[in-house]
């Protein structure tokens, strides 16, 4: 459905591009379905450069992912200058990202982090858990991945993509 008019090809576009902060956001639970489907690797191999700026660390800390996620939010999705299209798809995308790295903190909490899938499991759990993390994974990185090109196809129709939950989260954010 579109709300308050029709946006403008450019509006479109800035739209779509707030959707590659949840897609890279989400891409280490992806490495388990890449390494299963070597075709999707294609799709991704093009993710690599703006992979290893988003994730730059200075010290540790995340600072460009950060400066990032302040600029989209206060920039552009609680921005009254900005129309409504544009506003609602950024804070939809953040929304997004904000649940790729609840994930993240969830498992890294639990003792099932993605180095796990690179060698040894050191956690607590029994043999199985590979399999359990992988899966966890998986349907993390198709929910968060789905969902985010899901919503670039919105956005290149002109449309207000519709996600249970993260699109009246996002509704309910921008005024």
């Amino acid at each position: 459905m579109v709300w308050r008019g029709s946006p403008k090809v450019k509006d479109k576009l800035f739209a779509c591009l707030t959707y590659l902060v949840p897609i890279l956001e989400v891409f280490p639970f992806g490495f388990y379905l890449i390494g299963l489907f070597p075709p999707l690797a294609v799709v991704f191999v093009g993710f690599l450069p703006l992979l290893q700026i988003y994730y730059f660390n200075i010290g540790g800390f995340p600072i460009i992912s950060l400066a990032i996620f302040i600029w989209l939010y206060a920039g552009v999705a609680q921005n009254p200058r900005l129309i409504h299209f544009l506003r609602y798809n950024a804070m939809q995308a953040l929304l997004l990202s904000i649940f790729a790295a609840l994930c993240s903190l969830v498992l890294s909490l639990l003792g099932m982090s993605q180095q796990a899938l690179f060698g040894g499991f050191s956690g607590n759990f029994a043999g199985s858990s590979n399999f359990l993390l992988n899966t966890i994974n998986s349907v993390i990185f198709l929910f968060v991945a789905g969902s985010s090109i899901f919503s670039v196809v919105q956005c290149i129709r002109g449309l207000y993509a519709e996600i249970p939950v993260i699109s009246e989260a996002a509704y309910s954010q921008v005024r």
